[in-house]
């Protein structure tokens, strides 16, 4: 049976490719996106008994209820008392490091991410250095030696693989450190690009309850449900202020509601891409459904075709088994060759689909591929879908009545309307499905369209951005920080085609973050009130002339002197319409804790985007970088240099580095890129969404029209004699193109309905992913039904005039 379908596909060349060609696309996109799917949400995490990890985070009403993390005062509470629930409770905080091995004094230290881990987090993790040791809780105490665990990465590129690296230094941020242990290959936590881990040493003494910082992260005790373990969290919390003083208040405490989130590990890993990715897989599912009913309809028209042929067969003998074998047969040549071709696409579009995520931020990439499990999902998919392109046929098959067919295929008779309606249900089908598909790829390209207008409150172009770490080490004050600072910039602002260059530690639209509870002078609190919170920002002077930050009123900065620090300010105008509506801000006097000295506002500046385009502006408060208010923790871990050119910003990265090393050969610059990279960053999930959906999309219009033009152009053939009799008795070349063409619209009109309320139902799987437009915006699905129907004339018009162009009399006559 296998034979015989094969030879009777190589008579049919055009009909076997175009079916491979649809599988293949059907297929490859489905398992490609299942590749993705399963590797960042379906696959636990990769630790031993991963169900019982949980993240430990607090939720809290400040400015109303948002969340927060952990504090060293709540982790080592937690650490003391909380054992009935949970075997451990560790924590950890991201920094990047400088890191050379002991010796390379002739280059740079490199700039890598490191974690800074309690002792207990590898055993929470059942992760264990393939290598050497972990952390001991000796090494997790203030004053203790230093040592680090490096990455298997991280141990190749600086020992070169050496067995004997355990015992051997690096220097890391200006200091020597041990190398106590290497992990594994495949471990990545936090995150995948973690290259060293630090004990975290945190410092009873020092403790500060308010200052939340660190993440937790437990492993609950078998058969402990996330209620129980929550419930024992927050039996222990209120002890905080008892067992770690500090100087807030004990009202304003009570006011913020802190109470203790437990969460599974593997929700907080993938965040919100959850629901990304299961559009997505619905998208490149739906292109399935198309792919296979037009694969459905050609399989009907081919049958139909040879129904003459399949009747006399039957005349002669043959079972209707053995016909539906047959169609079966057909079907599963054509859907292995299809799956073949669709791995091969698979494989491929998951190397780009990892490509074209790389700034959509999406969680476990480096544990995505296609495996064994993607291979046996599209082989499963692959099985399927021949199994559904060949029902309708072989169910027809069986209902064929040799003695009818035989008489509709003489001259007398015309194409019937029951052989006509499955053909057409099948288009109603795919150009519905095609319309759903088209409105979600219409509603993002409306939604990134509102982003790329969203005015970021700052002109990227012609801007150069980079950062440099200072080693506390070295750098251990705010005065020495800013002494560099000072002549860095002096020395930037000399070279050709520079404008101006300034500092900061919050690049706009980046993850830097820095809030504070700001007091203000003018509007005290009551003594149990809570003040609010807002983002602040420390930078040089020039830092808003050179991002094009216009100063509305006052001035700017004066240049930091660490000799003569001064207490001055400039808040954005949002923050000064909120405090100060209809009057001067300038004057005003406030403060970025509860206690300390107050600082001037001096200015107003514009409004500026820094997390994201898709919120709203932050209400900043900007502060110089050393004021007399100064802690002495200075900002040279998060230090951001922009410098705005005249020319190309890409053509001075070389120039500024070099600047960079001749004041400190020490220090490493990293993350150069322009602002307008940054910017183009900032949307780059809605376009990763809007490329996906619009590729699936394209390709589901285009099936669906083929099978509409096919469709109809078979049903040409089909009334070829009907056409030459209507032409015969006075129809014109405008009647025929009508009649065929209107076939088609009509069609296609009554799939666009139909499109139309899955679309309005289905839309709204898109809420979190739309900035600016609504799931039912009335200007994307009309565009949508606009660009649909004309696709749809098209495809009825070529049909039409072949239909028009046919000679009567040969049409009688071959008949």
């Amino acid at each position: 049976m296998m034979g015989l379908a094969i030879r009777r596909l190589r008579a049919a060349p055009g009909f076997a490719a175009a079916v491979t060609i649809m599988l293949a696309l059907g297929i490859g996109a489905t398992s490609g996106v299942f590749g993705v799917l399963d590797g960042i949400l379906l696959r636990p995490l990769p630790f031993g008994e991963p169900e019982r990890l949980v993240a430990l985070t607090h939720s809290i009403i400040l400015n109303g209820p948002s969340k927060i993390d952990q504090s060293d005062a709540t982790v080592l509470l937690y650490q003391r008392h909380v054992t009935s629930t949970f075997e451990s409770i560790g924590a950890y905080r991201t920094r990047d490091v400088n890191v050379a091995a002991l010796g390379e004094a002739a280059a740079p230290p490199e700039r890598i991410a490191a974690a800074l881990v309690s002792a207990n987090l590898f055993p929470t993790l059942r992760a264990a250095p393939a290598r050497g040791r972990g952390f001991r809780p000796d090494d997790d105490r203030p004053g203790a030696p230093l040592v680090v665990v490096i990455s298997s990465a991280l141990w190749q590129r600086k020992f070169g693989a050496d067995p004997a690296v355990i015992g051997r230094r690096l220097v890391i941020d200006g200091a020597e450190r041990e190398v106590v242990g290497v992990m594994p290959e495949g471990f990545r936590y936090p995150s995948a690009s973690t290259s060293a881990w630090i004990p975290l040493a945190l410092d009873p003494v020092r403790a500060n309850p308010g200052s939340f910082n660190y993440q937790g992260i437990g492993r609950l005790k078998p058969g402990v449900s996330l209620a129980s373990a929550t419930a024992e969290l927050s039996r222990y919390l209120p002890r905080l202020l008892d067992e770690f003083p500090s100087d807030i208040p004990r009202e304003m405490f009570a006011k913020v509601q802190l109470k203790p989130v437990v969460t599974p590990l593997r929700d907080v890993v993938v965040g919100d891409v959850g629901r990304l990715l299961w559009i997505l897989f619905a998208a490149v599912g739906l292109l399935l459904v198309v792919a296979c009913a037009n694969v459905a309809s050609l399989f009907v028209v081919r049958a139909e075709g040879a129904q003459r042929d399949v009747a006399v067969r039957m005349a002669l003998g043959a079972g209707r088994g053995a016909i539906a074998k047959q169609y079966l047969a057909e079907a599963l040549v054509l859907s292995a060759a299809g799956g073949v071709v669709g791995i091969v696409l698979a494989a491929l579009g998951v190397r780009a689909l990892r490509a074209s995520a790389a700034g959509a931020d999406l969680p476990r990439m480096a544990e995505v591929g296609f495996d064994a499990r993607a291979l046996t999902f599209a082989l499963a998919v692959t099985a399927v879908s021949a199994l559904a392109v060949s029902l309708l046929p072989v169910l027809r098959a069986r209902r064929v009545a040799p003695g009818v067919v035989l008489k509709e295929s003489s001259r007398s008779a015309t194409a019937g309307r029951e052989r006509q309606r499955a053909r057409s249900i099948l288009v109603v089908a795919q150009v519905a499905l095609a319309l759903v598909l088209l409105s979600g790829s219409m509603l993002m390209a409306r939604s990134f369209a509102e982003l790329r207008d969203v005015r970021p409150g700052f002109d990227p172009n012609g801007v150069l951005s980079l950062r440099v770490a200072l080693p506390r080490a070295i750098y251990s004050t705010t005065e020495s920080e800013v002494r560099l600072i000072n002549r860095l910039l002096d020395e930037l602002r000399t070279l050709p085609g520079v404008r101006s260059a300034a500092v900061t530690d919050w690049l706009p639209l980046t993850d830097d973050h820095n809030d504070s509870v700001i007091t203000l002078e003018d509007q005290p609190l009551a003594p149990d009130a809570v003040p609010p919170d807002h983002p602040l920002a420390y930078v040089s002077p020039d830092h808003f002339a050179t991002l094009g930050i216009p100063v509305l009123s006052g001035r700017t900065l004066s240049r930091p002197d660490p000799d003569h620090p001064v207490g001055e300010a400039l808040v954005s105008r949002s923050f000064a319409e909120r405090y100060w509506k209809g009057q001067s801000a300038v004057g005003k006097r406030l403060r970025a804790n509860i206690k300390g000295p107050w600082s001037t506002v001096i200015g107003v500046v514009g409004d500026v985007h820094l997390a994201s385009l898709d919120q709203p502006a932050e209400q900043m408060v900007y502060f110089p970088l050393i004021s007399p208010a100064d802690d002495g923790s200075g900002i040279g871990n998060a230090m951001a240099i922009t410098v705005r050119t005249n020319g190309e910003p890409s053509a001075l990265t070389s120039r500024v580095r070099e600047v960079v090393h001749a004041l400190d050969p020490s220090l490493p610059t990293y993350d150069e890129r322009p602002m307008t990279a940054r910017l183009a960053n900032a949307s780059a999930r809605t376009r990763f969404v809007l490329l996906m959906l619009g590729v699936a999309s394209i390709v589901a219009l285009t099936i669906g029209m083929v099978g509409l033009y096919g469709v109809l152009a078979y049903g040409v053939t089909l009334r070829r004699r009907e056409i030459g009799v209507r032409m015969a008795l006075g129809a014109t070349v405008q009647d025929v193109t009508r009649m065929i063409a209107g076939h088609g619209v009509a069609l296609a009109a009554v799939g666009i309905a139909m499109g139309m309320f899955g679309a309005m139902a289905s839309t709204h799987v898109l809420q979190g992913l739309l900035y600016g437009v609504s799931p039912t915006d009335p200007l994307a699905l009309a565009a949508t039904c606009v660009v649909l129907f004309a696709v749809a004339v098209i495809a009825s018009w070529l049909p039409a005039r072949q239909a028009a162009s046919i000679d009567p009399m040969e049409a009688m006559r071959r008949d």
